[in-house]
């Protein structure tokens, strides 16, 4: 399914993201507040109170293999855009791994700070692509007034300024139709419920195992995006542990158990956050 490899992804990236995960071990004291990690998940399969267990389950994991007293790390997980921003405001985690729309809107707010991207496929970058029936539209101006679904069109303001910048305003250019799950939106689209699907290049990557692949065709294709990993707040984080955090990530697929899991999802390492490609996005964020 579409969803279930990203999910699996994140709990892989939560529990080899926590310090002390290939690297020298040594015995930690529990602080007095256990430190959050916010995993945003629009468009997954998982139901969020099986998704919470699993990563809850994991930390107790790596707290266990890196010395940690129980209860040193904590999780939430949502499927909603609206439920991430809400846990940004009120919980203010110490760190994050969340859709790029939703980075862009809270960098400042809450001093977000890109720490490490996956490389896959030799990439570190993301493209969406909007995904029509054979034989229908061919480009965006033909889209005017079409329905357009998917689990990444809420971020209408992402979607304006930075995968379309600037040239048509999503909101009142498409007939948006947001789903929780991109392959029922795909299915939407086969069956002419749809006119459009946008997804990201993970979800295109899949298509290709899906019995009606050959039905669908691209109409649009932005360009390169940085992908998003792990994010901190610079406020509620010091500079050694988010150094940690991205020290234990660097190791992660030259490490025993952890070199598994890289080649199970097609991960060939993690690498510090680009901040060239970071500072062009937030370039076209700002524009007016």
């Amino acid at each position: 399914m579409l969803g279930k490899h990203f999910h699996l992804l994140t709990v892989m990236l939560l529990a080899w993201s926590i310090p002390g995960i290939g690297l020298a071990r040594e015995v930690q004291t529990a602080p007095s507040s256990p430190m959050t990690v916010l995993i945003c998940y629009p468009g997954g399969s998982a139901r969020s109170q099986d998704a919470q267990s699993a990563t809850d389950t994991m930390l107790r994991v790596v707290e266990e293999a890196g010395d940690w007293t129980a209860g040193s790390m904590t999780s939430l997980f949502t499927t909603h855009i609206n439920e991430c921003a809400t846990h940004l405001d009120e919980e203010k985690p110490q760190f994050a791994i969340t859709t790029l729309g939703t980075f862009l809107a809270y960098r400042e707010k809450r001093n977000l700070i890109p720490l490490v991207q996956p490389v896959i496929n030799g990439s570190s970058s993301d493209k969406y692509r909007i995904v029509v029936r054979k034989g229908t539209f061919t480009s965006i101006e033909e889209l005017k007034g079409k329905t357009l679904g998917g689990s990444l069109v809420e971020e209408t303001v992402f979607f304006k300024r930075v995968i379309l910048q600037g040239k048509v305003d999503p909101a009142s250019f498409f007939i948006l139709k947001g789903s929780r799950r991109a392959l029922r939106s795909l299915r939407a689209l086969v069956k002419g419920e749809l006119d459009a699907v946008m997804v990201n290049s993970q979800q295109y990557r899949a298509l290709g195992s899906l019995p009606f692949a050959s039905e669908l065709e691209v109409a649009f294709t932005s360009e390169e995006v940085p992908l998003v990993g792990l994010v901190a707040n610079g406020k509620r984080t010091t500079p050694e542990q988010r150094n940690r955090f991205l020290k234990a990530l660097e190791k992660m697929c030259e490490h025993r158990d952890g070199k598994q899991l890289c080649e199970l999802f097609g991960i060939e390492r993690f690498v510090p956050a680009d901040e060239q490609a970071f500072k062009t996005i937030i370039t076209l964020w700002n524009a007016p």
